[in-house]
Order: C-alpha cells, then sequence, then structure tokens
C-alpha cells in the first residue's frame, strides 16, 4: 500500500445530505436512478435529432424527460435535479434564504448558442451569447429557489461537478452558510460531440467501462444536486441526514490537456488527502464508483491506482448507464454512491458483462447486497484534474 507524498491533512467536520435530486438518460428522479443502478441498464441510444448529427451514428444518453421553460437546456436539467433535492429536504423558504449555491458546469448556453449561430448570419449580434456563461446557471438557480447565501460556478472540465461538492462542503464547514446545495448539469452540444469523435475517443458501439475491450467513451447529459448542511443545522429543522460527505481531495497532474499522467500519482494523492480529510481508513471503504470512461488510458490509469491502494476492491462505473455526463458526471454519481448507501448495494458496472474485467480491482457484473460503509468516487478530468469524495451513511454525523 502506498504511502502519501504530502503531509497529512487534519479532518474535516462530515456533513449531512438532506436532500438529492436527478435527472438522466434513465428518466427524472431518483427512482429511475436507483432503478437503472440497480438493473445495470444503458441508456446509450443513437438520436436521429438535426442539432446532434453525430448522435445518429454513435449512441449518447440523452435525456428525454419534459423539462422547465428556461433561457437554456443545461439551467432546466439543473433546475428539474435542484427542485427535486429541495423537495426531499423539506427546506421551507425562511430555511433555504441563507444557503449557498455551487454549480459544476461546462457547456452551459451552448446548445442554444449553437442553434443562433446556424440559423442566423455570423454578423448578428445577439444577447443569446451573454447567455452561454455557466455562471448564468447559478444565478438562475438562486433566484428561483430563494437561495440568497454565496454563489459560485465550476467549469474545470469532467471535474466540474466535483469542484462544485468541494466548495460547498468548505462553505459551510467554515460557517459561510448553515447549508448549501450543490449542482452538476451540462446538456449535450454539437461542439462537445464533435470534439471528442476528433480526439477519436468515443466508442461508435457504446462505451464499455473497465473492461479490456473498451474503445472509448459515450457522452451523455443530465444534473443532479445535493442538499448539503451542517449536521447541528439538519438537527435544529427536524430533517434526516439521507447520507453524509465526508471528505474531499483534489490535484493537478499538469501532464497532458486530455490524458492522464500514466503513474495516477496525483490521484493517489487526492484518494489519500481525501481518506485524511475523512478520518476514513482503507479498511472503512467498501466500494467505489470509479470516473470509468471506458477510454485506454483514463481506466487503466483509475485501475493500477485503486489496485494499488485498496487491492481487488469492489468498483463500478456509471457511465453505461447515464453516458459521460461531462461537467454534472461527478454529481450524478454522487448520488449513485449515496443511494448505494442507503440500499445497502453495490451497483453492477454497466457493460462488464459485455467484455474481460480489467484486472487488479473486482469489476462488478451484478448488483448485489452489501454493507458499505465508505463509499469513494473518483475523478479524472481534462487537464489533469483529479478528484476524489468520500460518502458515508447518514448516521455518521446525525
Amino acid at each position: 500500500m502506498s504511502e502519501p507524498s504530502t503531509l497529512p491533512r487534519m479532518p474535516g467536520m462530515p456533513l449531512a445530505i438532506t436532500g438529492m435530486g436527478c435527472v438522466s438518460a434513465a428518466g427524472r428522479g431518483l427512482a429511475a436512478q436507483r432503478h437503472a443502478l440497480e438493473a445495470g441498464l444503458c441508456g446509450l441510444k443513437n438520436v436521429p435529432l438535426a442539432s446532434q448529427p453525430i448522435a445518429r451514428s454513435v449512441p449518447v444518453g440523452m435525456v428525454a424527460a419534459a423539462l422547465p421553460t428556461l433561457p437554456s437546456r443545461t439551467q432546466a436539467l439543473a433546475l428539474c435535479a435542484a427542485r427535486e433535492a429541495f423537495q426531499q429536504a423539506g427546506l421551507t423558504p425562511a430555511q433555504a434564504s441563507a444557503f449557498g449555491v455551487v454549480v459544476g458546469s461546462c457547456t452551459g448556453g451552448m446548445p442554444e448558442s449553437e442553434a443562433f449561430f446556424l440559423n442566423h448570419s455570423q454578423t448578428d449580434v445577439s444577447p443569446i451569447y451573454r447567455r452561454q456563461h455557466p455562471h448564468r446557471t447559478t444565478q438562475m438557480l438562486a433566484h428561483l429557489l430563494g437561495v440568497h447565501g454565496p454563489q459560485s460556478t465550476h467549469a474545470l472540465a469532467c471535474a466540474s461537478a466535483a469542484a462544485a461538492i468541494i466548495e460547498a462542503m468548505e462553505l459551510v464547514r467554515s460557517g459561510a452558510c448553515p447549508g448549501a446545495i450543490a449542482v452538476g448539469s451540462d446538456a449535450l452540444t454539437r461542439v462537445t460531440l464533435a470534439g471528442f469523435t476528433s480526439l477519436m475517443l468515443v466508442d461508435p458501439k457504446g462505451c464499455r467501462p473497465l473492461t479490456n475491450e473498451r474503445a472509448g467513451m459515450s457522452l451523455g447529459e443530465g444534473a443532479a444536486a445535493l442538499i448539503i448542511e451542517d449536521p447541528a443545522h439538519a438537527r435544529r429543522r427536524g430533517a434526516t441526514p439521507l447520507a453524509s460527505v465526508l471528505g474531499w481531495g483534489q490535484y493537478a497532474d499538469a501532464f497532458h490537456l486530455t490524458s492522464p499522467e500514466p503513474s495516477g500519482n496525483q490521484l493517489e494523492r487526492a484518494i489519500h488527502d481525501c481518506l485524511a480529510d475523512g478520518n476514513i481508513t482503507h479498511a472503512e471503504v467498501g466500494y467505489v464508483n470509479a470516473h470509468g470512461t471506458g477510454t485506454r488510458d483514463n481506466d487503466q490509469v483509475e485501475s493500477l491506482v485503486l489496485s494499488r491502494l485498496f487491492g481487488a476492491i469492489p468498483t463500478a462505473s456509471t457511465k453505461r448507464n447515464f453516458g459521460h455526463t461531462m461537467g454534472a458526471a461527478a454529481a450524478v454519481e454522487a448520488v449513485a454512491c449515496c443511494l448505494a448507501l442507503i440500499d445497502q448495494k453495490i451497483w453492477a458496472s454497466a457493460g462488464a458483462n459485455e467484455g474481460t474485467p480489467v484486472s487488479g480491482i473486482e469489476v462488478l457484473r451484478q448488483t448485489r447486497a452489501a454493507t458499505p460503509n465508505v463509499v469513494l468516487s473518483t475523478t479524472l478530468a481534462f487537464g489533469g484534474v483529479n478528484a476524489c469524495l468520500a460518502f458515508g451513511r447518514g448516521e455518521r454525523c446525525a
């Protein structure tokens, strides 16, 4: 087992997760996500849309559910998830007023900007371009939800939602606000799908994460939201924690714009920091939700590091369930982690039965009953960003 290469961090306060919401290719609401995870369903489909020509030939995870009417699809996805989380948390407007809102997103209003660009003269000037920025989603949520605490937005490639959850944790731990809503949201765009395809990173058959036969990723869209509270504040208002968020770690490896550093040393440091922050031993970790994109390099580095740290630990990827939801990925996967803790099950890695699982870790081929106390979620993003989040049962912060 490797030792951390940095000075140890002091443990931070575990925080209560009192509400969750999610919308993805699996459907709208937590029940749809739970069903897709438990059954190991593939949410990838070819989509015959003029706005997504490449999706006719490569499968994607597209949301088919009805969404609120808002200026951008990314905003509509975010609001859908956030409203479900607020409802589950039982927050009154007065209780939510002092909360913070932190959003992770990459695409922002790009789908609408693309549509305008294709249907208008390139010399036209439109305010629609000013609505493209990801922070517009944060502003919209704060306004429509009546949240008046700190606001922040992270556009950090596939680690955007991980960064949002991390900042939400630290805002609450520092006392800047009694709670925060952390949201990840991204809509499919022509630019992102064409870009990943041009890099030859997309599997035309659909991603097969954590298998030797993997041949690339599959893009998706969606949103997820977590209500993160100071446990004392949750108790005072009579809320019961669904799960807890225990720790985080984040490092950049500065190796390559699109490829992970082969040794995985910075991912390992992020995991070590996460365990230290959550006061978690290696033996307590019962399940890992891997980033597991299905690309050759990502899955190789991730499985190498997990094997080095934990041995043959049960591991799965949700990328075939939902597609790679880009900036929303870590939030969608945080919901999957919390559902595993709530249901006391560890989810199958969808697509693992269609290939030979990578060695060194236990790639789950079937959902099974288990008693995980701690679940980790790892993220490896473009730009060399490595993040790890630790989740526990609700009673850890009760």
